[in-house]
Order: structure tokens, then C-alpha cells, then sequence
């Protein structure tokens, strides 16, 4: 008599450091996507005033006789910045709200042990990284790409150090 033993494997269990990541990551992605999203509708009453703010420090720098330095470049980088924005508006927020989504796909794909999600989070995140250095300004976005590509590449790492529970 032949006996059919059928074996159910337990479900692969995330480990906390694998939940830790992706609920930071996931927070990260929402609290990004909503300012693209508030971005997208508020920049064009908020422009005026941000405008004003940074020329009136700028104007304040300059009378001081400091006309240099890093306080001053990154006055003159948000002046840079906020104009390109307005001129770039709409692509760039639908390009951050994009990226964002393919990001918080791939969180979830992560979540449940997959490893196609580590793949599509870690392409949307390091192309999310072009998207003020290309569609704004590459000097006056050098320094806030150079910040977010640290964090990046960081949870990319600690992805990759997880993606042996991943199938």
C-alpha cells in the first residue's frame, strides 16, 4: 500500500528588521507623495511670498557684506530652485507622484517577501533621485540629491542585506 504524504511548508516568517524597514520606508513614501500632491496645488499661491522671503535674505546677506559663503548659496540655490519649479510645475510633481507610487508598490511587494519589490523600489528611488537634478537644476539640486542619495543608497543596502527571505 502506497502512502501519499503531502508536506505544507510553515509561510516564511519577515523578520522585525525587514517590518521595521518597510514601515519607515512607507511612511517616507506617503509623507513624500502628499507633498508632491500639496506641491502640485498650492506652489502657484505660494511662490509670491517664498520668492520674496528668500530675495529679502538674500538683499539682507548682501548689505551685511557677505555676498559668499553657504549661507548665501543656498539662498541663491532656492531662488534657482523655486523658479525652475514654477516654470516645471506640473512634470515635476506628476514625475515625484509617480515615483512615489512605484515606490510605495514596491515597499508592499517587499512587505510580502517579494523580490521583485526590492528591485522596483530600488529603480524608482535612485531614478527619484534625478528628478530635481534634471528637471530643475543640477547645481542648486546638487546638495539636497547628495542628502537623499545617502538615505537611499542606505535603505537599498539594508534591503539587499534582507533579500535572502525574499522569493
Amino acid at each position: 500500500m502506497e502512502e501519499n504524504v503531502t508536506t505544507i511548508e510553515a509561510p516564511k516568517k519577515r523578520p522585525s528588521f525587514l517590518t521595521v524597514l518597510c514601515i519607515l520606508s512607507f511612511i517616507g513614501s506617503v509623507f513624500l507623495l502628499g507633498a508632491s500632491i500639496y506641491q502640485y496645488f498650492t506652489f502657484e499661491k505660494s511662490y509670491p511670498k517664498q520668492m520674496e522671503m528668500f530675495t529679502t535674505q538674500l538683499e539682507t546677506l548682501s548689505d551685511a557684506g557677505i555676498d559668499s559663503g553657504f549661507t548665501y548659496k543656498s539662498l541663491e540655490n532656492g531662488i534657482v530652485t523655486l523658479e525652475k519649479t514654477s516654470q516645471n510645475l506640473g512634470m515635476i510633481s506628476g514625475v515625484n507622484i509617480l515615483f512615489a507610487i512605484l515606490s510605495l508598490a514596491g515597499i508592499f511587494l517587499i512587505f510580502k517577501l517579494k523580490k521583485n519589490g526590492f528591485y522596483l523600489y530600488s529603480v524608482a528611488n535612485l531614478f527619484w533621485l534625478l528628478v530635481p537634478l534634471v528637471l530643475v537644476d543640477f547645481e542648486a539640486s546638487m546638495m539636497n540629491a547628495l542628502i537623499m542619495g545617502f538615505f537611499t543608497i542606505l535603505f537599498i543596502i539594508m534591503y539587499a542585506v534582507n533579500l535572502k527571505h525574499m522569493e
